[in-house]
């Protein structure tokens, strides 16, 4: 039996020749800029702001304006139905898109993506300042909510307005709504937005006259209760038009503004939920909601900034780049670090860690206490001195007798060395912490703590300048940063209660903290620095898959901080740390522990070795 091919196959294949040739030629066209498709392109991407290149100066700008650090973070994925990302506010943190275009349109000049950056980060802040009550979305149905929403934006940003009057230009140039706009209901709250915004715009809707004229009415924005009443009045009139509510296409608002569900989050949160909270979310509550605040501009500003060491050592963001292996180049502005103030705990914690190793402390300090007393050095072959030099005069009078010129230096003169050394012991507090260490019946949290306790008493023997830091992180965008004791604080009963309360979670982003830690000591004026790492596993994070990018980035972090003078060594708690702490530290700057109980007396004697 035969097989015949239908005589159609070979047309096919030359019908997919010429559609892949098509394709190809069309590639390369675009890919070398000489497509007509290839243009546009480009100059929407050269009018395209990305939040990485921008996020600095975004934060400096709401710290000028609130005095106060704020967390950002960068969204996607979260666009909605016209196709751009919507900023948000949760949980305090301010959440904005990765990038904005420039537009241009007849009502205003055009507004540049670093513009729409300030007006949604200053919109966005000046919620988490004024919006004071979060309702139930039960209790409300969605044209209610959009409606409500849309009056403490306007809201917050007349009380905004009433400190930084230039605000208003910044957001004005947001809003391009016109009367022509009329054909939905995200129509009408655009133009509503707009004209309690902006009293110059002029529009005639009988809606849109009576939402301005019930705003200017109220004689108290600052009450819990404007929003939701007259957003409710508004609801019912707007019933008369007989234009239905999209909740998927009738987004309100101008392209700065968040989506509000701010306003929507439960007043009653969590124990978890309130630990993540930034600091400045409960101080902003405290002093908006206070009687003893004034509602003047003069004194509301000085109770944001009496204490401005306070403030940063509460709550301080700090930007820092990343290294990237594969392309061998670091990636500036990419990880946000925070400060955040440790949760404190029981004292009676570190008191009984005292009480059961009082033994190893005495130990401990009788090591210090002898590197102390080695601390004393002779200057010889002195003319005028404290004291004869026996050797020296021993050879001036054998120099005499045998008739030769002596050397006349024979005194010397004994002066103490002083310790000029600055310690920071930096602590993993990730989630593996809360795991048992193999054979013992303690966690490695438990155990750190130890050593934290039994190192910082035997250190106060000799005086050093001691810090204890600890870190987590959960993404590049939330790295949090502890301060359990800082150099110029005294060892008392602040920092053990700090101590006693720290507790592990999230994961290892070791390089981010290494950074911020030898910024911490470059403050120092110490002629030597040391930075002694604790950790139990490797560097790690939720966002990234690849397990050599995290220890190349903590290489580069410890190479930085060689080259500024400050030696780096990591104690590892992981029986197989072997195989890349010595990749990452060098062969000589670290140790893995795998006797426990000898790790506080094993720790004192590097740090005797270190800075001898």
């Amino acid at each position: 039996m035969r097989f015949v091919l239908p005589a159609t196959v070979p047309d096919r294949d030359i019908a997919m020749k010429h559609s892949f040739g098509r394709v190809a030629r069309e590639l390369h066209n675009y890919l070398g800029k000489t497509g007509k498709d290839a243009l546009p392109v480009l100059r929407q991407e050269y009018k395209r702001t990305r939040l990485i290149d921008v996020q600095r100066r975004i934060l400096i700008y709401l710290h000028a304006l609130w005095g106060c650090d704020f967390v950002i973070k960068s969204i996607t994925g979260e666009d909605d139905d016209h196709g751009r990302p919507k900023p948000f506010v949760s949980k305090g943190c301010i959440h904005l898109p990765d990038f904005y275009y420039g537009f241009t349109t007849e009502a205003v000049a055009h507004v540049t993506g670093l513009e729409t950056y300030r007006a949604a980060a200053a919109h966005a802040a000046a919620h988490v300042i004024y919006t004071k009550t979060h309702y139930t979305a039960k209790s409300f149905d969605k044209w209610q909510r959009a409606v409500i929403a849309t009056i403490e934006d306007a809201r917050v940003e007349a009380l905004s307005m009433r400190r930084f009057p230039g605000l208003k230009q910044l957001w004005v140039r947001q809003h391009t709504a016109t009367p022509a706009h009329h054909e939905t209901a995200g129509d009408y709250l655009t133009r509503l937005a707009r004209a309690l915004l902006d009293e110059c715009y002029l529009d005639d809707d009988p809606w849109i006259v009576q939402g301005r004229e019930l705003f200017n009415a109220t004689s108290d924005l600052e009450s819990d209760d404007v929003s939701r009443s007259i957003g409710l009045t508004l609801a019912r009139a707007f019933e008369k038009k007989r234009i239905k509510f999209k909740v998927r296409t009738d987004s309100p608002g101008a392209f700065y503004r968040d989506d509000n569900r701010y306003l929507w989050e439960s007043a009653r949160l969590g124990p978890d939920q309130e630990r993540e909270l930034p600091s400045y979310f409960f101080r902003f509550k405290l002093l908006l909601t206070s009687n003893e605040v004034s509602s003047t501009d003069k004194e509301v500003k000085q109770s944001l900034t009496r204490d401005p060491v306070q403030e940063v050592s509460a709550s301080a963001t700090y930007i820092y780049p990343e290294w990237d292996y594969r392309s061998q180049i670091e990636t500036p502005s990419w990880v946000t670090l925070r400060e955040l103030t440790p949760a404190t705990g029981e004292i009676k914690v570190i008191d009984d860690i005292i009480a059961s190793n009082s033994p190893l402390i005495s130990r401990m300090k009788n090591l210090l206490l002898a590197i102390r007393d080695k601390g004393v050095r002779r200057i010889r072959k002195l003319e005028e001195g404290d004291e004869i030099d026996i050797n020296a005069a021993i050879r001036a009078q054998i120099d005499l007798r045998m008739d030769v010129q002596p050397d006349t230096r024979i005194m010397m003169r004994s002066i103490r060395k002083t310790r000029d050394i600055s310690v920071l012991v930096l602590l993993d507090l990730s989630s593996s912490a809360n795991q048992k260490v193999h054979g013992q019946d303690h966690t490695v949290l438990q155990l750190t703590q130890q050593v934290c306790v039994l190192f910082a008493e035997a250190i106060e023997t000799v005086g050093d300048p001691l810090a204890i830091h600890g870190f987590c992180s959960k993404g590049r965008h939330d790295v949090e940063y502890f301060r359990f004791k800082d150099f110029d604080q005294c060892y008392d009963d602040v920092p053990k209660a700090k101590l006693a309360g720290m507790t592990g979670q999230r994961f290892t982003r070791m390089g981010a903290a290494i950074r911020h830690a030898t910024h911490q000591l470059n403050q120092q004026k110490s002629r030597k620095k040391l930075l002694m790492i604790i950790t139990d596993g490797e560097p790690a994070d939720i966002d990234v898959h690849d397990r050599q990018y995290l220890r190349y980035d903590t290489k580069q972090a410890v190479n930085d901080a060689g080259r500024g003078g400050i030696h780096t060594y990591c104690i590892g708690l992981d029986p197989k740390a072997d195989e890349y702490v010595s990749r990452i530290f060098g062969a000589r700057n670290y140790m893995v522990v795998d006797h426990i109980k000898s790790l506080p007396e094993k720790m004192l004697l590097i740090y005797a070795a270190l800075t001898l």
